[in-house]
C-alpha cells in the first residue's frame, strides 16, 4: 500500500495455549498506544498476565473488552483450524488504521460507495504454532510446559516493546483528525502465513464501531 506506515513485529513462536493471550496482550497494546493522549481517552489500566507474569495496559471498559476479545477468539480459532498433521501453522494478525473520507455525490460513487477509505497504518503480527512435546515422564511434561510458557512470556514482551518504541518514534505519519472528531478508525484482518487472506477478512469493520471511534490521534506516550 502507498504512504502506509508499515510495521512487522518479530514472530511470536508459541504453544496453541498460549497463543490467546498472547494476542489479547497485543491487541490492547496496539490499542492504548494510539490512544493515551486524546481529549477523551479509554481509561487504560495497568494489569499482569498471570500465564505471563507480564505487566500490560489494557483498556477497561467491558463493552470495547468484549469486541477485542472476539477477535482473539476468531484469530485462535483459525489458526487452530489451519493447524497441519505436525500441530504446526502459521498466521498473521493484521491491524489496520484508516481515515475515511466523503466522496461526491455521483451515479458511480453511489455504486461503489460514497465513503473513500485511506489506511495510513498497518501492523502485521505473524505467528507459528509450536507443537507439544509429550513424554512418558510427567516431569518432563512439566519442563516441557514450563519452558514454552517461559519462551512465550519473553517474546510476548519484546514484541510489546517493538510496538511502545515505534509508536513512540513514529508520529509524522498520522493525519491530522477529521473536523467533526479526533479519533481514528481500525479494523483487523487474518491473514495465513504467506500472506493470504483466511477467515472472514477483515472481521471487524461493523461491530467494532463504537471502538474505533475511541482510537485517538495523538501517540502513546511512555
Amino acid at each position: 500500500m502507498l504512504n502506509v506506515e508499515e510495521f512487522l513485529s518479530p514472530e511470536l513462536r508459541l504453544a496453541m495455549c498460549h497463543v490467546k493471550e498472547a494476542i489479547r496482550i497485543v491487541l490492547h497494546c496496539l490499542v492504548v498506544c494510539r490512544t493515551i493522549g486524546g481529549a477523551d481517552s479509554i481509561d487504560p489500566k495497568a494489569v499482569v498476565s498471570e500465564l505471563f507474569d507480564v505487566e500490560y495496559v489494557r483498556i477497561n471498559e467491558s463493552h470495547h473488552v468484549q469486541e477485542l476479545e472476539r477477535t482473539v477468539e476468531k484469530f485462535s480459532e483459525i489458526l487452530e483450524n489451519n493447524l497441519d498433521r505436525s500441530g504446526t501453522g502459521r498466521a498473521q494478525l493484521v491491524f489496520n488504521l484508516y481515515t475515511v473520507k466523503t466522496r461526491k455525490q455521483s451515479l458511480w460513487n453511489r455504486i461503489v460507495g460514497n465513503e473513500e477509505k485511506t489506511v495510513f497504518e498497518q501492523w502485521r503480527i505473524p505467528v507459528s504454532v509450536q507443537p507439544l512435546n509429550r513424554y512418558l515422564n510427567p516431569a518432563d511434561n512439566l519442563r516441557e510446559e514450563a519452558n514454552l510458557q517461559a519462551s512465550a512470556s519473553q517474546q510476548v514482551q519484546q514484541v510489546l516493546h517493538y510496538i511502545i518504541a515505534r509508536a513512540n518514534s513514529k508520529v509524522d505519519h498520522l493525519p491530522s483528525p477529521e473536523k467533526d472528531t479526533v479519533s481514528y478508525k481500525f479494523e483487523v484482518a487474518f491473514l495465513s502465513g504467506d500472506g493470504k487472506e483466511i477467515g472472514a477478512g477483515s472481521l471487524l469493520p461493523q461491530g467494532l464501531g463504537s471502538l474505533s471511534q475511541t482510537i485517538r490521534h495523538l501517540p502513546y506516550m511512555a
